[in-house]
């Protein structure tokens, strides 16, 4: 009886060492909603490339939700969408800038302004300007929303466009926690304004737009050679020590020209190579 149990022992795992790649463990990447769905993509571009790996792109906990996983040994990878604070550097964190997107200031489906300027902008989002009549377009309130003062995409408003670097915000503008949220409600209100990266406007398909900023767009082509001002970088954050052969194997895909076409469709740049 003994050695039947042993054999049957071996046997089971000889038949775990022959699993099929699909029973792979998930790669899960926490960390920021404004990539959240440019990885969304990436992610579904590197399964269809490497059979039986499985990436998870959880909703949004922000970029430094991510940088804390990581940091507790939570997560692998973690996704952000700003650079790392002095302090989660000298932890010994590492970064992978993978992509650049815009930032832009988006509309709802019943805004007929198609251009602003920085001073416009700060006007409106200071509560000095209330109806879209005042700056062009066609008579309507102008519905604020706004995100909290240590959002990335607003970090880099804020060091990029000079209105923008002491504005007090409106108190009469609504304050959303997310990036998802800051999307469903400017689909919601057809005359609202807001501000998110370029690719998550593009994804909405729910009427809402990215406005041009001083009469630039904010498409691929103005991101990639700079013409377009307010741009962030998304990076992969991690321990060098930890990376397991799944995230180098992903996070070198992320790098790659494959990747870098993915990101074209959906309006991202690559980061550059090195």
């Amino acid at each position: 009886m003994r050695h039947t149990i042993v054999r049957l022992g071996f046997a089971v795992l000889a038949l775990l060492a022959g699993l099929p790649a699909a029973m792979a463990a998930e790669l899960v990447i926490p960390g920021s909603g404004d990539c959240e769905f440019v990885l969304a993509r990436l992610a579904e571009a590197f399964e269809k490339s490497h059979p039986g790996r499985k990436i998870g792109i959880p909703a949004s906990t922000g970029s430094t939700g991510g940088v804390r996983a990581v940091l507790q040994n939570e997560a692998v990878l973690a996704r952000i969408a700003r650079p790392l604070k002095p302090e989660e550097a000298q932890s010994g964190l590492k970064t992978v800038v993978f992509g650049r997107d815009a930032i832009v200031f988006a509309v709802g489906a019943s805004v007929t302004v198609k251009s602003l300027t920085p001073a416009q902008l700060a006007d409106l989002f200071g509560g000095r300007v209330t109806n879209w009549r005042d700056v062009g377009g066609e008579p309507g309130p102008v519905r604020l929303v706004v995100r909290e003062e240590s959002d990335s995409s607003l970090q880099v408003l804020r060091a990029r466009l000079e209105p923008f670097r002491s504005l007090k915000m409106t108190e009469n503008a609504k304050m959303v926690a997310k990036t998802q949220d800051m999307v469903d409600l400017l689909g919601r209100y057809r005359t609202a304004l807001g501000w998110a990266t370029n690719s998550t406007v593009l994804a909405a398909g729910t009427g809402v737009r990215s406005l041009a900023l001083d009469g630039v767009s904010p498409n691929w082509a103005e991101v990639v050679d700079g013409r377009y001002p307010v741009v962030t970088e998304y990076s992969l954050v991690f321990r060098e020590g930890r990376l397991t052969p799944e995230a180098r194997e992903f996070i070198a895909f992320v790098r790659s020209a494959a990747a870098h076409e993915v990101m074209r469709k959906i309006g991202v740049g690559a980061a550059a190579r090195t």
